[in-house]
């Protein structure tokens, strides 16, 4: 009997494996590079002293650099973005980092705790430092999203005259005033729909985010809620559950990479950070000057980065020219959501605006 349990796992575990391959391949066609001048290299730097990991993908190397910092912290996008990133590079160089405690740069290293805001803009300031030698006369767009967005905002302070654009998806503002009306709003909405389960578990935290950055065990609480209706991914509260599906078709995750992505330390140590750090974001920068343009993204139905607030929090920065989007088929997933709005936007409406500008 143990030999027949034996055979079966490693049949399942063989047929995983096949059928992995078979997804990654149709990935890697439908994803595949047309034009005689693209460039694509997926690797490792040394940066912030450790190795982290870095991709680059477009059809022309003199197109602008698209830099994405995602959110999180800790939730890496190289292994999804396929599913929406193949209008962008044809007129972008869309660069993917794996900051610290997240993907691959997470599975190279492992868990860090004791990290600071300042630590991933330090790293993505080498980051860029890194890609204007590598591609010295493309003008940089920042695209930052939820946790990325104040790594962005600070790294357009640190160097204001090194970025063409900033475009922002899920904007973090005043947490705390975020997170207590993310908090107010899927609670009034629990309340409509009668939902039994989500008010119970609300009514642990009366007092979330009133005064103080609330503890990790009641954040948990909120966004299970906020998912379940429908203010994470508008349309699908198993949002999460499909960015494992998209990470095990991506062509640029190895089997110990993709298992990175449920690595509980690291979550844990993200989450702190987080809850440690962005209490204080808005004070430091609200009201700055930036020399940027600026585009910022909202989903109607966002209490991850509540749109109001983000708004409020927009309005306060100089800036040459701004514009605030809202997107009423969205919540906090952006691209995952609505690629095709996305699309339109950083294709008709940043690219003309950037395409001619050269980085400094």
């Amino acid at each position: 009997m143990i030999w027949i349990g034996f055979a079966a796992a490693l049949s399942v575990m063989l047929l995983l494996v096949a059928l992995r391959a078979w997804l990654q391949r149709a990935v890697s066609q439908r994803r595949r590079l047309l034009r005689r001048s693209w460039v694509e290299e997926t690797a490792f730097w040394t940066i912030g002293g450790i190795e982290q990991a870095v991709q680059f993908r477009g059809e022309d190397e003199k197109n602008p650099l698209l830099v994405y910092l995602h959110g999180g912290p800790g939730l890496p996008v190289m292994p999804f973005a396929h599913a929406f990133q193949r209008e962008w590079e044809r007129r972008y160089t869309v660069v993917h980092w794996d900051q610290r405690n997240a993907g691959k740069t997470l599975a190279k290293n492992g868990p860090e705790d004791g990290l600071t805001l300042q630590h991933y803009v330090d790293d993505g300031l080498e980051l860029v430092r890194l890609l204007r030698q590598r591609f010295p006369h493309a003008p940089i767009v920042l695209l930052g999203h939820s946790w990325g967005t104040a790594i962005a905002v600070e790294m357009l302070l640190a160097q204001p005259d090194a970025f063409a654009a900033y475009v922002a998806i899920g904007q973090v503002s005043d947490f705390l005033m975020a997170e207590r009306y993310g908090y107010e709003t899927v609670l009034d909405e629990a309340r409509r729909r009668r939902d039994a389960s989500v008010l119970k578990a609300l009514s642990r935290y009366p007092d979330y985010a009133r005064d103080r950055s609330p503890c990790p065990a009641a954040t948990k609480v909120v966004r299970a809620a906020q998912m379940k209706l429908g203010f994470g991914h508008h349309t699908d509260k198993r949002a999460f559950l499909k960015l494992f599906g998209l990470a095990f078709r991506s062509p640029d995750y190895s089997w110990r990479e993709l298992l990175s992505l449920a690595n509980g330390k690291a979550q844990a140590y993200s989450l702190a950070l987080a809850l440690r750090e962005l209490p204080d974001f808005a004070g430091r920068v609200r009201g700055a000057k930036l020399k940027s343009p600026i585009i910022m993204i909202g989903g109607s139905y966002d209490l991850f980065t509540p749109t109001p607030m983000a708004r409020t929090f927009f309005d306060t920065f100089d800036a040459p020219f701004k514009e605030f989007i809202e997107i009423p088929t969205i919540a906090h997933f952006g691209p995952l959501e609505d690629p095709a709005a996305i699309s339109t936007i950083l294709i008709d409406q940043l690219w003309p605006r950037v395409r001619q500008r050269p980085s400094e």
